[in-house]
C-alpha cells in the first residue's frame, strides 16, 4: 500500500470514527431530563398494557384501572381543565372550578386510557427532540405502528417541583386541550356554562364514571 493510499484510508477511518462519536453524542444530548421523564412514564404504561398476566379477558378491567391510575398521577388535570376553559375559567367560582376539574378529569382520563390500552402496546416510540423554556417544555416523539406508519406526538409539560408533568398532548399537530377549548367555548357562547357542565355530567353518567381528578389545589 502506498503512503498516500494509506493516509487516505486512515483519514477515512478517523473521519468515520469522529462522525460516529458525534452521532452518539447527539443521540444522548436529546435524551435530557424532560425526555427521560416522559420515557419513564410511557415505559410504565407500556409495561401495564403488555403485561402477560393482564391479557386475559377477565383481567381487562384490572389492566384498564392500572393504566388510568398512572395517567391520573402523571397528568396535571387541573391545568388541562383551566386551559380548556380559557377565558371562561376566570369567571368561575372556586366551587365551580373544583367541580369542573373533576368532570374534565373523569372524561379526559377515560378517553386517554382507552387510547393507551388500544394502541400503545402495538407501537414503538422514537424520541425525537426536546426543548425547554423556563417552567415549560416540549418533548417530540414519533409512534410507529407494526406497519411502520408514523404518528407524531408532542408532550407539552410544566415543571412541578422536580417533575415535568403534561398539560397537553398534540397528536399529528392537533392539540387535545385546543380541541376541548374550541368545543367548550362554542357551547358556552351558544348556550351557557351551565349547559356545558350538564352535557359533561350526562356523558360521565352514560360512561359510568366516578371522579378521578383529585390532584392539585384550587
Amino acid at each position: 500500500m502506498s503512503g498516500s493510499m494509506g493516509l487516505t484510508v486512515r483519514t477515512g477511518v478517523f473521519s468515520g470514527a469522529i462522525a460516529l462519536v458525534l452521532l452518539v453524542f447527539a443521540t444522548f444530548a436529546l435524551a435530557g431530563e424532560t425526555t427521560d421523564q416522559v420515557k419513564t412514564e410511557l415505559d410504565h404504561l407500556t409495561g401495564i398494557v403488555k403485561d402477560p398476566a393482564l391479557q386475559e379477558k377477565a383481567r381487562e378491567e384490572v389492566r384498564k384501572s392500572m393504566v388510568k391510575e398512572r395517567i391520573v398521577r402523571w397528568f396535571d388535570l387541573q391545568e388541562m381543565a383551566r386551559r380548556s376553559l380559557a377565558s371562561h375559567w376566570a369567571k368561575r367560582s372556586v366551587e365551580q372550578r373544583k367541580d369542573f376539574v373533576e368532570l374534565f378529569g373523569d372524561l379526559f382520563v377515560e378517553s386517554y386510557t382507552r387510547l393507551v390500552v388500544d394502541h400503545l402496546g402495538d407501537q414503538g416510540v422514537i424520541y425525537l427532540s426536546e426543548g425547554a423554556d423556563g417552567p415549560t417544555a416540549i418533548v417530540n416523539t414519533k409512534f410507529l405502528s407494526k406497519r411502520n406508519e408514523p404518528t407524531f406526538v408532542d408532550f407539552a409539560l410544566l415543571r412541578r417541583g422536580n417533575a415535568w408533568v403534561p398539560y397537553d398532548v398534540v397528536i399529528d399537530e392537533v392539540s387535545i386541550v385546543g380541541n376541548y377549548r374550541t368545543q367548550f367555548d362554542k357551547i358556552i357562547r351558544d348556550k351557557s356554562y351551565e349547559d356545558l357542565v350538564k352535557k359533561m355530567r350526562l356523558k360521565r353518567e352514560a360512561e359510568g364514571l366516578g371522579s378521578t381528578a383529585k390532584k392539585g389545589s384550587m
